[in-house]
């Protein structure tokens, strides 16, 4: 079954919003102590530096600091620093630390994304987690207390993955363990139950191992599964 895209999800997640609010219409009405676009912030400016804290950010385009708000619902904007939202976090780019209550939503992270439900992105640079976490290529290290998927077929880890239930992804570079582990092409150690994979370029351990590049009668085999050639 195709996995949904990063829009789609966002749409899903962002659309109760507009009963409580009108999507381009939020005033950037706030007060700064300190200067108008730096300081200590308290309501919803489009841009500052310093400490912002806001119950529902919308039209926001960047905060470079600490972003304390209950709602993130802007997913064009960009923070660098800490952005922690009460409820769902949904952003474009965040360089630092990224935190959801319920759902974590970043288009691409260079840091620390983390939602206590569900966490999903197009690209990670860094390390995430959540009890689902869902995106398209990771470079670092990806958690899911329940699965590490992709939204796509082009999806691609470079690094390591760990998870409870499974590990699914596209392309998986480095080190997977899980219950399942499933990939199209896996470059590396995959540790689990159950382990598949279309072109193996490393070593299976699991109770049953299927490299379907291996020459006939060891495609599939209990315990361990290894392939080293082209």
């Amino acid at each position: 079954m195709p996995r949904p895209t990063f829009l789609t999800l966002l749409f899903v997640v962002l659309f109760p919003i507009r009963s409580f609010a009108e999507t381009d219409s939020l005033p950037a009405r706030y007060l700064s102590i300190g200067s108008k676009k730096a300081g200590i912030c308290f309501g919803n400016s489009p841009v500052y530096t310093g400490f912002r804290l806001n119950g529902l950010n919308k039209n926001v385009s960047r905060l470079n600091g600490v972003d304390l708000t209950l709602l993130n619902a802007d997913g064009k904007s960009a923070s660098n620093g800490i952005s922690l939202a009460v409820g769902a976090n949904a952003q474009y780019q965040n360089n630092g630390l990224a935190i959801g209550g319920l759902l974590n939503a970043v288009n691409r992270e260079n840091g620390i994304m983390l939602g206590l439900l569900y966490n999903v992105g197009n690209r990670l640079n860094g390390m995430g987690a959540g009890i689902l976490f869902v995106c398209d290529t990771v470079n670092g290290f990806a958690i899911g207390a329940w699965e590490v998927a992709r939204m796509d077929s082009l999806g691609a880890i470079n690094g390591m993955a760990l998870a409870i239930g499974g590990t699914i992804t596209g392309t998986m570079n480095g080190l997977a363990v899980s219950l399942e582990n499933l990939s199209d092409k896996h470059r590396g150690l995959a540790i689990g139950v159950y382990n598949n994979t279309k072109r193996l370029k490393g070593i299976q351990i699991g109770f049953y191992n299927i490299a379907l590049n291996n020459p006939k009668g060891f495609r599939r085999l209990p315990l361990i599964n290894m392939h080293f050639g082209k």
